[in-house]
């Protein structure tokens, strides 16, 4: 995470939390000196990884420009996979990518599975990628994209959260396994913006 994404939070005199760049001296609520605080600063989670770090993973990223600076709800989403080595497996118009994730840096990362289904998970993404359905020409937007790519992949694993699972279809997917990341990421970026025009946010 970069310097100048962070975002500090704290309590100072009350059960309201405060936002931002750098801890002021002075409370912003109750205008005192802040000697002792309810809850010590701490930085707020980052939402966003690079791929390269985030080996047997699902990754997500707009489909369009970057989550902090270019996302905004309903904005279209690419999904993809890496693979132990942290190496992104995605799938587009373009047919089967392998890249070293240069477009991947600040991305949502979905870990699933244990270090112990390391193995497994390398195994079913090779069997994926012999797979001749996922050629250029076969790509729609719709009906067979990066989406269908991942949900096979998944249901070919059939593990999440310490249980057998299986996807029907994108809608159950993203409420499943993206939704609760994607929130957490919009939160950060109003924040993120917000402190860019004001000192503090307080909530």
């Amino acid at each position: 995470m970069a310097s100048d994404t962070k975002i500090i939070c704290f309590r100072h005199c009350c059960s309201k939390s405060i936002f931002c760049k750098n801890v002021p001296k002075i409370c912003p609520i109750c205008r005192s000196s802040i000697v002792n605080y309810n809850i010590e600063p701490f930085l707020v989670p980052y939402p966003y990884s690079n791929a390269k770090d985030e080996p047997t993973s699902i990754i997500v990223r707009p489909s369009e420009g970057t989550f902090l600076n270019d996302y905004h709800i309903g904005d279209d989403l690419h999904i993809g996979i890496t693979h132990s080595g942290g190496i992104v497996v995605e799938y587009d118009k373009k047919g089967l990518i392998i890249s070293d994730g240069a477009q991947w840096t600040n991305c949502i990362a979905i870990n699933i599975i244990p270090s112990s289904w390391k193995n497994h998970w390398t195994e079913t993404l090779k069997l994926i990628l012999k797979d001749t359905k996922w050629r250029s020409e076969n790509y729609h937007e719709i009906t067979m994209n990066c989406f269908n790519f991942v949900i096979e992949f998944i249901n070919n694993l059939r593990y999440i959260d310490n249980k057998y699972i299986y996807f029907d279809n994108k809608e159950t997917m993203c409420d499943k396994l993206i939704l609760p990341k994607l929130q957490d990421a919009v939160k950060y970026n109003s924040l993120f913006k917000q402190l860019k025009s004001t000192e503090y946010v307080i909530s």
